[in-house]
């Protein structure tokens, strides 16, 4: 089977509309403690979606700095406190460097956040309707 430019355009017009990173521009959320975001995002039909992102799925901390790093599966919300919405694509939050010194950072979540037909994805990992 031969394929050209114009059979691969096609076929990937075809797919169904993939989710890109970038949820802020469709969705509101908040900071639940101890390590959740809840958002409400748009679906494809125009409604909301109300769900539930577990963040330790979505964000590490780095032992050696103890600043916020996008990571998949990285447990930051296990070892750091005072967490908060820091922007529409940040979080802000204080962990302990490689001394246990308090170190504040924020990470923008924009880029790794996706919103799936009013689901928040990261990293492979779905929200839970709320």
């Amino acid at each position: 089977m031969k394929f050209t430019l114009a059979t691969l355009t096609l076929g990937l017009a075809a797919l169904p509309e993939l989710a890109s990173a970038g949820f802020s521009s469709t969705c509101s959320w908040s900071w639940q403690e101890p390590k959740y975001i809840v958002a409400t995002c748009k679906r494809k039909d125009g409604s909301n979606l109300r769900t539930r992102q577990d963040m330790n799925l979505c964000v590490g901390a780095d032992n050696w700095t103890g600043k916020l790093k996008t990571q998949d599966v990285g447990n930051a919300f296990n070892q750091c406190w005072n967490t908060a919405k820091a922007s529409n694509t940040e979080l802000r939050s204080t962990c302990w460097d490689f001394d246990e010194s308090d170190v504040t950072s924020t990470v923008n979540i924009d880029g790794i956040m996706n919103n799936d037909d009013g689901y928040l994805w990261c990293y492979g990992h779905r929200s839970a309707p709320y």
